[in-house]
């Protein structure tokens, strides 16, 4: 696979689409690209947001191990962009890490399983400190790869069960597992819902969550749920939205991180009229444009308090995305958790005496109760959510699409699927 070596996040922003195999990014001093979700206003935050007394890292950079997809039938692009954004601000405001800028080796990924081994071979190959997690629905055939070669895998998304089970992983929210069937819970008690038509991609990570999801809804009160598979490859999901319409379903349920817009656009143009639900990429203000209507109501369990919202950590990620990541970047639950990432082993890291080690590191994460960077504090004591070790957090918020927009009633009201969820292989 070809490889890439700049350092500049402009740079990297030019080759977000199209970059293929392994490159490294670390701290850089370029300035400037607003993102569709913020617009003129995510520019004017990066204008005058104050990102405190510059304390620029000037050790010798920690090297840390990234597979992102960005080539292949599914792509997620920000979850770099938002790494990049967080590395950009932790070097030049926050010392690195004790000193050491954060330096990124990164490999791109297309979500099949050979590609994610060739990387993750690669990426060992360097000697990282660790790896960090983004979007790699490949993770099955990579995080052994990690675990045989000794290194913590740490954070992203987690979007099938291995990374939410292995003994090398830290994970800080449960996205495509623990959201889902938080969302589950919300419709059986709160919105009373009896039947449920999903659409999910008919891909490792689309059926991966069925085994979980559906047995939730059940516990919960649930009577009917209908599985709808759609291709990732599909132009055109008018199908399976009349497949929803014709099922009776009062919900409909849409697991489809990429093209979300266009399914529930499709469930408008079909006359769908019952309650929706979306995960969290389903969000993002393109998405919502492109769903032509069909998004207004939609309820979503996100792991992360509203980007747009007024907190400190709200403003903070605005204003670092709109200045270092790259043009067009999405601000939704991927790029969120690239960003969190960084900023959550930042902080769990830097507490750590001389260099870190994975069994330093490990333990670091595993002692204790930790500040999530815009999400419910977390507990790596592998009882969060049941039978998925890894998992350190397990609550989420119910944000809905009013007006257009999306907006999260009670940033307070977090919601968890203990008591109804089977567990990973349950």
């Amino acid at each position: 696979m070809k490889r890439l070596r700049t350092f500049s996040a402009a740079a990297l922003g030019v080759v977000a689409l199209t970059a293929a195999g392994c490159s490294s990014s670390g701290s850089s001093s370029s300035s400037g690209s607003s993102t569709p979700a913020a617009s003129s206003s995510s520019t004017a935050a990066a204008g005058t947001f104050s990102f405190g007394t510059a304390k620029k890292a000037t050790g010798t950079p920690y090297v840390f191990g990234m597979i992102n997809d960005e080539t292949g039938a599914v792509t997620f692009p920000e979850a770099r962009q938002g790494s990049i954004a967080a590395v950009d601000y932790v070097n030049n405001y926050l010392d690195g890490i004790n000193g050491h800028p954060i330096q990124i080796d990164e490999c791109t990924g297309d979500g099949t399983p050979a590609t994610a081994a060739r990387c993750a071979n690669q990426l060992v190959a360097d000697h990282p400190l660790a790896i960090l997690g983004a979007a790699d629905v490949g993770a099955p055939a990579s995080i052994p790869i990690y675990a045989h070669a000794n290194l913590a895998y740490l954070g992203g998304i987690p979007f099938t069960p291995v990374p939410e089970t292995a003994s090398n992983s830290i994970q800080f929210w449960s996205v495509s597992v623990g959201d889902n069937a938080a969302a589950a819970v919300y419709a059986a008690k709160q919105l009373g819902v009896k039947s449920v038509a999903i659409v999910y991609f008919s891909n490792a990570q689309g059926e991966s969550i069925l085994p979980q999801i559906t047995p939730t809804f059940k516990a919960a009160g649930v009577t009917t749920v209908k599985d709808i598979p759609l291709s990732p490859t599909s132009p055109d999901p008018s199908p399976q939205a009349a497949l929803v319409e014709g099922s009776g379903a009062q919900l409909a349920y849409v697991d489809i991180p990429n093209g979300c817009g266009n399914v529930l656009k499709a469930l408008k143009s079909v006359g769908y009229t019952g309650k929706i639900m979306g995960i969290d990429p389903c969000s993002a203000p393109p998405v919502i444009t492109a769903a032509a209507g069909g998004a207004e109501g939609m309820y979503i369990a996100s792991p992360f308090q509203l980007q747009s919202g007024t907190s400190a950590q709200a403003q903070l990620f605005t204003a670092a995305m709109a200045k270092w990541a790259a043009p067009g970047t999405l601000i939704d639950s991927i790029s969120t958790a690239g960003f969190a990432t960084v900023m959550n082993v930042q902080q769990v890291l830097s507490t750590i005496t001389g260099t870190p080690t994975t069994s330093t590191i490990l333990a670091a994460f595993k002692s204790g109760t930790h500040s999530n960077f815009l999400s419910h504090p977390y507990t790596c004591d592998g009882q969060a959510l049941k039978g998925a070790p890894a998992i350190c957090n397990d609550y989420y918020l119910m944000d809905e699409i009013q007006n257009g927009k999306e907006t999260q009633p009670d940033p307070t009201d977090w919601v968890t699927s203990k008591g109804y969820f089977p567990g990973i292989g349950g």
